[in-house]
């Protein structure tokens, strides 16, 4: 199933049990994250949302988000919330197929689920401080920095990050 907007030869396809490994072997190579089981499992309820995209036969990227309480990535969700966001775990590319267009179209995807749900107000993610290019990236497909999170993450260096926020509505 091509998602529309993507680009000619690339596939965008709905991650399943059957290919998990694809998406443990991309983000191992992609990301200074090493994700856990548990991680992989959750991928595979109903509020997530992952897609791997294929340039031809050969699987290039991948995108991870979840449906969370609205608040939730800036920790201030206090009692029972009816609006969520969704949370960008992952968006990534091998370097050989970058600057194709095949981010965009998994971040499209992402984005157009996102929209489809009414309950949800916005795509929020964290961006290590120094990924300028990520940073760029997301800066021109319409998302702003909110804010700096300081020690975000535990075991990189720098360990700080940007969080970065779409608005639905």
């Amino acid at each position: 199933m091509t998602e529309p907007n993507s680009p000619a030869r690339v596939e965008l396809r709905a991650v399943d049990a059957s290919v998990m490994l694809k998406v443990r072997n991309l983000n191992t190579v992609l990301f200074p994250v090493r994700y856990t089981g548990t991680f992989y499992k959750c991928l595979l309820q109903d509020d997530q949302f992952a897609r791997l995209a294929y340039y031809g036969s050969v699987c290039v990227g991948t995108v991870t988000c979840r449906k969370q309480p609205l608040g939730f990535a800036e920790s201030n969700v206090v009692g029972q919330h009816t609006m969520c966001e969704m949370y960008m775990m992952t968006l990534g590319v091998l370097a050989l197929y970058r600057r194709l267009g095949i981010a965009r179209g998994l971040l499209e995807s992402a984005l157009a689920a996102a929209a489809q749900d009414p309950t949800i107000r916005r795509v929020v993610l964290h961006v290590q401080i120094d990924n300028d290019d990520a940073l760029r990236f997301y800066h021109k497909h319409g998302f702003a920095t909110v804010r700096m999170v300081e020690r975000y993450y535990k075991l990189l260096d720098p360990p700080h990050a940007y969080l970065l926020e779409y608005p639905l509505r």
